[in-house]
């Protein structure tokens, strides 16, 4: 043990093996002694306590200039006839403020490393996580629950396949982008909504019987093989039919025909899906 202290730092404790000029420097090994009855003794590493900042504890391997540096290995020991025990990782507690993080650091490179998951069986990585990948592909099957919300948010593009098909297992689906706009509202004859689904409402206010409107609707989600379903959701005296609905790139020619005896006496409205 180190020396203690009123007025300075305690002594320090310095352990090392012997070094070499032409091998390899000697090994430190701490262990306590295997028993044939009870349990083997418990190894403690810690550092004391504090009313300011408590110790650090660092372990770490040496650098390498010409070949890898240090392997850092934590493992548990086997068990025969019971469970096999754990690894625990826990950061501290705070009973004022934030309690600790735990960080799982891969290391820097000419490319990133990475977090994989390995298959105490097969040792096979069934799963990895980097700064670029999240890839599960090695298991069977993969079940996330929360009580909560789940989010799941991408800055480009996000894509969900499935082999036999995506299911929603029976549930409500909301939040659809959605957007509305009026024909002629800055051209005769046209209007624009760049949403997926939306209302537009038309310039004409008095469809005759048997007559037709022609409409351009304006899409940016619109491309030559999208399915655009168009219905009327709003008439009145009148019964507006879709007769066509064209998609090109970036818009929907839309026909429309009064199938009434009676002219409509108000502005009508149409609902549109776009599915690509």
């Amino acid at each position: 043990s180190g020396g203690s202290s009123l007025s300075s730092s305690g002594g320090d404790v310095s352990v090392s093996s012997g070094a070499s000029t032409s091998a390899d420097s000697g090994v430190v090994a701490f262990s306590t002694s295997s028993v044939p009855l009870g349990s083997s003794g418990l190894l403690s590493l810690s550092t004391g306590s504090s009313s300011s900042s408590s110790g650090i504890i660092s372990l770490s391997s040496g650098d390498s200039t010409t070949s890898s540096s240090g392997s850092i290995s934590l493992s548990v020991g086997d068990s025969v006839s019971a469970s096999g025990s754990h690894i625990n990782l826990n950061a501290g507690a705070n009973t004022g403020g934030p309690g600790g993080s735990v960080y799982l650091k891969a290391g820097a490179g000419t490319s990133s490393g990475s977090v994989y998951f390995v298959n105490p069986s097969t040792d096979s990585n069934f799963g990895v996580i980097s700064d670029s990948t999240f890839d599960f592909s090695g298991l069977s099957s993969m079940s996330m629950v929360v009580s909560g919300t789940v989010q799941l948010t991408s800055s480009s593009t996000m894509t969900l396949t499935a082999t036999n098909g995506i299911s929603l297992g029976d549930s409500n689906i909301s939040g659809f982008e959605t957007g509305s706009g009026t024909v002629g509202a800055v051209v005769s004859g046209e209007a624009t909504v760049n949403k997926m689904a939306g209302k537009i409402t038309s310039e004409s206010t008095n469809l005759a019987a048997s007559d037709t409107d022609n409409i351009t609707l304006y899409n940016s989600r619109v491309i030559a093989s999208s399915l655009v379903m168009v219905n009327p959701s709003g008439a009145s005296n009148c019964q507006p039919v879709v007769y066509l609905a064209a998609p090109t790139l970036g818009q929907v020619d839309i026909g429309v025909k009064n199938i009434a005896g009676t002219p409509c006496n108000q502005a009508y409205s149409l609902s549109f899906l776009v599915i690509n």
